[in-house]
């Protein structure tokens, strides 16, 4: 009779292994959007593909802050009243030209309007009125929308009424889509409510292992003072079949 023995294991790979078992699940369910149809996302992910994702992020400028380059965002902490002792102001940048946050959209209607409980004309109206939406291309152009908020009514007002103003002639030599070596100036601009939308030109070329980047200019309102805003996106992250997608 033998036995076998078991041969001892290094500190140093067991936890390296544990890491990596943990991180497998972890990617996995981050990318529900692989996973899955957009009709059956739930709310939180239908929120984190608007909010937080590779095709959306939100940023928060702060009176403290000199200038805003990619990175993380803080969170908002929301409206506290005009005596705010640390206003903010966040920006929330989607690429509404990108089929997932298109998706999102759609789901974002369908979860307000109760789609499941829906009668069948009614749901039939729903569904031909997003066809029609998600079937919209953008062989030659990008567009990013770009909502803002703030915790003091007054700036909200105040950064309304400074977007309202602008046009193209005014944005045309500070908002830029930066794609590698590209430098895309702005061919339209739009605003409505508290959202903006800015239209480039499609990247010739998009290299997967380069980043994306979307620039303007943030005024000055009241203490949170006038800054260059350069958001960045990794296109590794925006891939579709294979593909970056904006």
């Amino acid at each position: 009779m033998f036995s076998l023995k078991r041969a001892p294991c290094h500190p140093i790979l067991s936890i390296i292994l544990f890491l990596f078992c943990l991180s497998v699940p972890l990617a996995a369910a981050g990318d529900f959007w692989a996973k899955k149809p957009y009709q059956n996302w739930s709310a939180d992910e239908t929120r984190q593909m608007l909010e937080e994702s590779p095709w959306a992020t939100t940023l928060t400028l702060g009176s403290i802050q000199s200038a805003i380059t990619s990175g993380d965002s803080p969170k908002n902490g929301g409206y506290r009243g005009e005596m705010e002792t640390n206003p903010t102001i966040s920006y929330n940048l989607q690429f509404r030209s990108a089929q997932p946050i298109r998706e999102a959209v759609v789901r974002t209607s369908q979860l307000n309007a109760k789609y499941d409980k829906m009668g069948a004309e009614q749901e039939a109206a729903f569904d031909a009125s997003s066809a029609k939406f998600l079937a919209a291309t953008f062989p030659d152009r990008v567009v990013v929308a770009v909502t803002f908020h703030a915790n003091v009514q007054e700036y909200e007002s105040l950064l309304r009424a400074y977007w309202t103003r602008q046009d193209l002639g005014t944005l045309s030599m500070t908002v830029f889509l930066n794609a590698g070596k590209e430098r895309l100036s702005l061919v339209n601009y739009g605003f409505k409510d508290d959202t903006f939308q800015f239209t480039f030109p499609r990247p010739k070329q998009l290299n997967p292992n380069e980043k994306v980047g979307v620039e303007f200019v943030h005024p000055t309102i009241n203490v949170i003072r006038q800054q260059r805003v350069l958001q960045e996106f990794s296109l590794k992250k925006m891939l579709v079949n294979g593909e970056p997608v904006l």
